[in-house]
């Protein structure tokens, strides 16, 4: 199984937090965390947290990494990706540029991961709050690049503190359905905590 557990109650999991820079990872992850949207924004490489959850009874570790959208750590994303089971892929409502991105990191997580079907991704559209005229992403694209793809998408404003516990959860529920589904199919025994 490709979850790993501590024990049978509790299960871990790592959530990669990928998109170009200035997007709002950290604040997204910051703002998951404390509760707080950070008043300074300091450039990441590479941050790790831990966060427990507890989804439909299910108890989980929860390991964010948030990385680095800047070009120059191009090299490091390979790495990123083939230690996560759970994606964020994050783009700005007024950065296009960043929304074709995570369109090339969503490729890229397809052919680390090839047949692995036990994994999952959300596509986050993060600054909500913005108003009309300050998004640029055109939202009738991203509709039809997530649902070409089968990829959920939600809107998001670390900001604002809109749809972010959100975000976390339902891309780990995601992640933990897919995985009993994937077990249940292969004739496997489920994980005890199902």
């Amino acid at each position: 199984m490709s979850i790993s557990s501590e024990n049978n109650n509790i299960i871990n999991i790592k959530l990669v937090l990928l998109g170009k820079y200035f997007v709002g990872k950290s604040a997204l992850i910051y703002r998951y965390i404390s509760d707080k949207f950070p008043k300074e924004y300091d450039t990441t490489l590479e941050d790790q947290y831990k966060k427990s959850m507890t989804i439909e009874d299910i108890k989980c570790n929860v390991e964010i990494l948030d990385t680095s959208g800047k070009d120059n750590y191009e090299s490091m994303i390979d790495t990123w990706i083939e230690s996560g089971n759970c994606y964020l892929l994050v783009f700005a409502l007024d950065d296009p540029d960043s929304f074709e991105k995570i369109k090339i990191r969503y490729e890229r997580i397809l052919e680390i991961k090839n047949n692995n079907q036990e994994f999952s991704v959300l596509i986050i559209g993060n600054k909500c709050d913005l108003n009309e005229s300050e998004r640029k992403v055109n939202k009738d694209e991203v509709e039809k690049f997530t649902k070409e793809n089968g990829v959920e998408y939600l809107e998001t404003s670390a900001l604002n503190k809109i749809n972010v516990k959100e975000a976390f959860t339902e891309v780990v529920h995601d992640y933990l359905l897919k995985t009993k589904l994937n077990d249940n199919d292969k004739g496997g025994i489920c994980c005890p905590c199902f």
